[in-house]
């Protein structure tokens, strides 16, 4: 099949699909076509793509999809590797979460700490910091 084609069977852009294809994540086949230059893509590139997808949405970046990527190839994907590397990827998640919930507290602080007369005076406290800001016309 032709780049459009997988496009389609996959929900990806092509422009995503040649991406992969340029860092190596993917490798298309050159068919009876190759004199033209067309890529051809077969049903393992379609599961690999559905692979690549699936790591992207729980957090993986590139580089440990390319990892993980190669040990499937080659059937060296034990399960206690998996499950050791699905633990590492929680224990990342949880601490982002612990993070963005800190991020979330302090933006809520600040939103109550704001006043109705910092918006006719121009000046914004938040924690410890003062800063001018110019008024806009509304």
């Amino acid at each position: 099949m032709r780049i459009g084609e997988l496009a389609e069977q996959t929900g990806m852009t092509r422009d995503a699909i040649r991406f992969y294809e340029r860092i190596g994540l993917i490798r298309p086949e050159r068919g009876p076509e190759g004199r033209h230059g067309y890529r051809r893509y077969n049903a393992s590139t379609v599961r690999r793509l559905g692979l690549i997808k699936q790591a992207k949405a729980l957090g993986f970046s590139l580089g440990e999809i390319q990892e993980l990527l190669d040990a499937w190839a080659n059937h060296s994907f034990r399960p206690d590797q998996k499950r050791a590397i699905l633990a590492d990827k929680i224990g990342v998640v949880d601490r982002k979460i612990l993070e963005l919930q800190e991020l979330s507290s302090e933006l809520k602080l600040a939103l109550a700490g704001i006043r109705d007369e910092c918006q006719s005076t121009g000046i914004v406290v938040v924690k410890d910091i003062t800063a001018t800001a110019p008024i806009t016309g509304q």
